[in-house]
């Protein structure tokens, strides 16, 4: 529905003021008929990216299509995050400017933890997924704890975070700084253990700080997480986010922090299709 009142330069440049970029979302129908001209605008309104909606894929008419689409948006630089079955297949390397597509079942469709556990394994060996991570809706079927490691053991340079959510939703819960901490882009990644469709542990490091991703599949899991991958001799804080029922949260998730070291193992106890999330900062 059109909204002839809505002032979307004045709020793109509220958004500036703000430090904050915009992304538009344009399906299908406005991208093939209109590219050109909508290009030029968004990028004379200060757009920082463009969400492609209800892509064709698989043929050469949309394969060729679909590049030119990164060509145009790159020439008034626009950021590009591809939506619907469209999947990635080393385009990036060509236009830096796909950030990240989605071409994977995410909570759009609430998948469970056997099959978020099968992922690293699979898509994400194409290339990044924008997997739409959900947190408040009451439809996952997964413990908050397995949504906040998505953030670390997922990559995607653009990843959209509390999809269906609404702002309500948030009742202060400590965990989110996980969230708000957690970068967009890493200096290294380990995949610490993992089997397919089973459980998985990713630790990735930007800068000095790593964030550490546990995730298991239906199942409840005990697994053993040494920390060797950290600096020997250096101490860090560690915040650690896991499942806990007894939690006064509604979200159930408790807060500790540790100081550990290379030398550090944690003992990571898992609910049945849960998770938990570490964030690793130098001790000043």
């Amino acid at each position: 529905m059109a909204k002839p009142d809505l002032d979307l330069p004045g709020i793109i440049q509220y958004a500036k003021e703000k430090g904050i970029g915009v992304w538009l979302y344009v399906n299908l129908q406005g991208l093939y008929t209109q590219s050109d001209s909508l290009f030029r605008v968004y990028h004379d309104w200060g757009v920082k990216g463009v969400k492609f909606g209800f892509v064709q894929s698989g043929s050469h008419r949309w394969t060729t299509w679909i590049e030119e689409m990164f060509r145009k948006a790159a020439e008034n630089q626009l950021m590009v995050n591809v939506h619907d079955d469209w999947r990635p297949t080393g385009e990036q390397r060509t236009w830096p400017n796909l950030m990240t597509a989605e071409g994977i079942r995410g909570n759009e469709e609430m998948p469970d933890a056997v099959h978020n556990v099968t992922l690293p394994f699979t898509r994400f060996i194409a290339g990044a997924a924008d997997y739409t991570i959900c947190y408040y809706d009451k439809r996952i079927k997964t413990t908050h704890a397995h949504q906040l490691a998505m953030a670390a053991v997922y990559y995607s340079p653009i990843q959209t975070l509390f999809w269906y959510d609404k702002p309500s939703a948030y009742q202060n819960e400590p965990e989110i700084t996980f969230f708000e901490k957690i970068p967009a882009t890493w200096d290294e990644t380990k995949v610490l253990q993992g089997e397919i469709g089973r459980y998985i542990t990713t630790a990735r490091r930007a800068g000095k700080d790593w964030f550490v991703g546990t995730m298991t599949g239906n199942d409840a899991r005990t697994l053993k997480l040494p920390l060797s991958f950290l600096d020997k001799g250096k101490r860090y804080i560690a915040k650690i986010y896991s499942d806990d029922p007894a939690a006064a949260t509604a979200t159930k998730v408790k807060v500790e922090t540790r100081t550990v070291g290379a030398s550090t193992i944690l003992n990571v106890s898992l609910l049945p299709s849960g998770g938990q999330a570490i964030w690793l900062t130098p001790e000043k």
